[in-house]
């Protein structure tokens, strides 16, 4: 299974190519520059087959390069290359656990045990921050299978959303119902809390916390 360093290294190889690409940029000035349509058409179907396998076909970044990558124009090829720097930004953080972009069930399942250690250790504040953590983390995974972005672009760069505008435009994609955003929102805000270090986390609101996260990963499937 190639790691997460190998497959950064590929993509930066891309988004090089996509930089070739440009060098071959013609009619400056123009409406449409052009670019060499052969070394075009090999930048795509590299950064198509790169994004289907780590993002999946699914994913907001293969639907949007496939798309609107489609013309062999510098301004086209430009745009392929802000979308691959992106999906870049999103390799070197934390999101890439597995070469399917995303950690499985049952590696979550596993933390939220050890949440739920934490809980019976009377450890409110600990078990409230892993399933926290968790939670963001399914809520991440499940947006991007579902063709959600789950980042901002801001001023040229992509920003991780936070797990509150996750669930927003999860529930208004109606991934899952009402009742599941109320809860999330309110985990999510005792997520904060515990992570403030704010003392007011209790042993009841983190076995509550811990058991309906647990039971929202069981039923909203990606």
């Amino acid at each position: 299974m190639k790691n997460q360093d190998e497959l950064i290294a590929q993509l930066t190889k891309i988004i090089e190519n996509g930089e070739r690409v440009l060098d071959t940029e013609t009619g400056e000035g123009q409406q449409k520059s052009l670019v060499h349509e052969q070394k075009f058409h090999d930048f795509r179907i590299s950064a198509l087959s790169f994004l289907s396998r780590v993002f999946g076909q699914e994913s907001t970044y293969y639907q949007s390069f496939k798309s609107e990558v489609t013309q062999p124009t510098a301004s086209r090829t430009r745009r392929g290359n802000g979308m691959l720097t992106a999906a870049r930004t999103e390799l070197q953080g934390d999101w890439l656990e597995t070469t399917s972009g995303a950690i499985n069930r049952d590696v979550l399942t596993d933390m939220l045990r050890l949440a739920r250690m934490h809980q019976d250790e009377n450890h409110p504040v600990a078990a409230t921050i892993i399933a926290g953590a968790v939670l963001e983390k399914h809520l991440r995974n499940l947006c991007l299978a579902k063709g959600i972005k789950i980042h901002n672009d801001l001023d040229n760069k992509a920003v991780p959303k936070r797990g509150l505008q996750l669930t927003g435009e999860a529930y208004k994609k109606k991934l899952y119902e009402r009742q599941d955003n109320k809860e999330v929102i309110g985990w999510l805000e005792l997520y904060d809390a515990a992570a403030a270090g704010k003392p007011e986390v209790t042993f009841g609101q983190a076995k509550t916390m811990v058991n309906g996260v647990l039971s929202f990963i069981a039923k909203t499937r990606y």
